[in-house]
């Protein structure tokens, strides 16, 4: 009782009341106030955590301190008490303190408010769909001319590219948006599997050199048109044209330009529109990754850059192209070209971003050239930071590193950027085999036959996970589904057939091999004769996959590699040798 007594003299109930009443109003202000300023709702928490907080401090000071129209006074000891109440120099200290304190618990409230982040809705996938992340569905033709078709992709695929040059959005390849061509389905189901907030769609019609585009901006959960617009250019404005939506889509997800970005943006040029019109017709050839279709848009590429030899998105494109040939039968003098090519552009645009990874991809798997790579595919992100492929063979040189969990989160990127593109799915699950997570890397096998059935580099993958853990039964199997034709079939079941014990089989399908023996061809060779345990037959055609350059050699190096072809002859002194020739990465050293 003498206790309740003291606390209603001293008024510290009173303190407690006007606390709570003020810490109810700022809560229910903080409630109206956060949506309006795009703070998310679960970082009202962080106010209540303050008033909680604070509440002691509150009642603290109630106990010993009155406020009245004369300032603050000592509470008196006792009721009858007549002793001097003005503060003294222990009260200034006190009062300090607190404070402080108040001081402290608001300043950590803000902090956490302003850097509390959304929570993300997860996709069918299961990835987060980040709020500034947009895909670009493939433009209508409404020309009536199938022959314009490429036009029109070619358009999309530019309009991807500038947007992902925007660092605040989260920009899904052009590669997975593709698959939904043609495909009648609900807006928000198409944006849930590809794991976007927001959809672009839109339509293209042209009439000689006059183009008109209708672009609109659709929030994917909703379902609702945030913004729309009609355009109407002609060809050599295509640029201006293309950099004026972006600023207006990152403007209307409420995502910031930098400085860089927008001065990019706004110094868009005039391009040639003979060279352009080539430019895209090219590029829509090069992007089909048939072999007969990438010579055919490297033929109307380089007929660009002989109309106009400074037009560096012809180059970049070249040297795209090259690179694809480089990863494929026909690679002799593939990357050399890539590398030309991509210098080129960078001469004459050093903002590339698509110059800058195809630099870097011909540095990584031809030349061998680890701190270059690393510069350039660096580079490219940073200029387009949603540019998946960059992000894909940034991985696979990390992994060289040995920094496994880092190459693993980075290839991770460019399957979120690409997330229905089966071969960054293949790329992701041979890293998990190699940091022997084989449950994960099934996972990744079979997430991706699931969208992409009988794609190859999966298979290749898969039968590769099997026979590392010893299951050559299942990695047989894997690599017999394989569809016939397929430069990747013989390159697999030939280290199958090996490791199995079948050795007639292996042969013949090394007598197959030999019959191109494309860098590729020597380097797969030189894994059957390592799986069939002949280390002198494997080590004379590593060293022709090393005078060949075979993009994926230096590879072997880590443990697992290519199924466990290469472990027979790891202790090899002679392995360690060839080891050293490719002078690896290290980190620290």
């Amino acid at each position: 009782m003498h206790l309740l007594k003291e606390l209603r003299r001293r008024r510290v109930f009173r303190t407690a009341g006007l606390y709570i009443v003020a810490a109810w109003v700022l809560l229910q202000v903080a409630s109206l106030a956060f949506p309006a300023l795009n703070i998310p709702e679960v970082a009202i928490r962080f106010v209540w955590f303050a008033a909680i907080l604070g509440f002691p401090v509150a009642l603290l000071f109630g106990w010993r301190y009155q406020i009245s129209d004369k300032g603050i006074f000592r509470t008196t000891g006792t009721a009858t008490s007549d002793q001097n109440i003005s503060l003294k120099r222990a009260d200034f200290l006190i009062l300090s303190a607190l404070l402080a304190i108040t001081v402290v618990i608001g300043w950590r409230a803000v902090v956490d408010i302003k850097t509390v982040e959304t929570p993300f809705r997860m996709s069918t996938f299961g990835r987060e769909i980040h709020p500034n992340s947009v895909a670009v569905l493939r433009l209508g033709n409404l020309t009536g001319d199938l022959e314009q078709q490429f036009f029109v992709d070619g358009i999309h695929d530019a309009l991807t590219a500038v947007l992902s040059q925007v660092s605040g959005l989260r920009v899904k390849s052009r590669t997975s948006t593709s698959v939904y061509k043609g495909v009648s389905r609900p807006l928000p189901e198409i944006a849930d599997e590809l794991g976007v907030a927001n959809i672009i769609e839109g339509s293209v019609f042209r009439t000689g050199d006059e183009v008109q585009i209708s672009v609109q901006l659709i929030d994917a959960v909703t379902d609702e048109h945030v913004w729309s617009q009609n355009y109407r250019r002609s060809m050599k404005d295509m640029l201006a044209l293309q950099a004026e939506v972006a600023m207006t889509v990152a403007d209307k997800i409420d995502v910031a330009l930098t400085a860089d970005e927008m001065s990019r943006l706004r110094k868009s040029r005039v391009v040639d529109p003979r060279v352009y019109e080539l430019y895209l017709k090219g590029m829509y050839f090069v992007k089909r990754l048939d072999p007969s279709a990438i010579q055919r848009g490297l033929n109307l590429l380089h007929d660009a850059v002989g109309i106009d030899p400074r037009e560096p998105l012809a180059y970049a494109a070249i040297a795209l192209g090259y690179n694809t040939i480089g990863h494929g039968v026909n690679a002799h003098d593939a990357f050399p070209k890539a590398l030309a090519a991509a210098d080129k552009a960078l001469e004459l645009d050093n903002w590339s971003g698509e110059a800058w990874a195809a630099l870097g991809e011909a540095q990584l798997y031809y030349e061998w050239d680890w701190a270059s790579a690393e510069a350039s595919l660096t580079r490219a992100i940073q200029l387009s930071p949603s540019l998946d492929h960059a992000y894909a063979h940034y991985a696979y040189l990390v992994a060289l590193h040995g920094r496994m969990d880092e190459a693993l989160q980075i290839s991770e990127k460019a399957r979120d950027l690409s997330p229905v593109d089966p071969i960054w799915a293949g790329f992701t699950a041979w890293l998990y085999m190699l940091d022997s997570q084989w449950g994960k890397a099934i996972e990744t096998c079979e997430e991706c036959l699931s969208f992409a059935p009988n794609f190859w580099l999966c298979q290749y993958v898969l039968g590769q996970i099997y026979s590392a853990q010893g299951q050559i039964d299942k990695a047989l199997a894997a690599h017999e589904s394989m569809p016939d034709g397929t430069i990747f079939k013989p390159w697999a079941i030939g280290i199958t057939f090996a490791l199995a014990g079948r050795r007639d089989d292996a042969m013949r399908t090394i007598t197959a091999m030999q019959a191109t023996a494309t860098p590729r061809d020597n380097f797969h060779i030189a894994l059957t004769y390592s799986a069939l345990g002949d280390s002198d037959a494997a080590f004379e055609w590593f060293s022709a996959a090393f005078e060949s350059r075979s993009d994926w050699l230096p590879w072997i190096a880590l443990p697992y590699a290519y199924g466990g072809a290469v472990e027979p002859i790891r202790n090899d002194p002679r392995f360690q040798a060839l080891i050293e020739r490719l002078d690896l990465p290290s980190d620290g050293s």
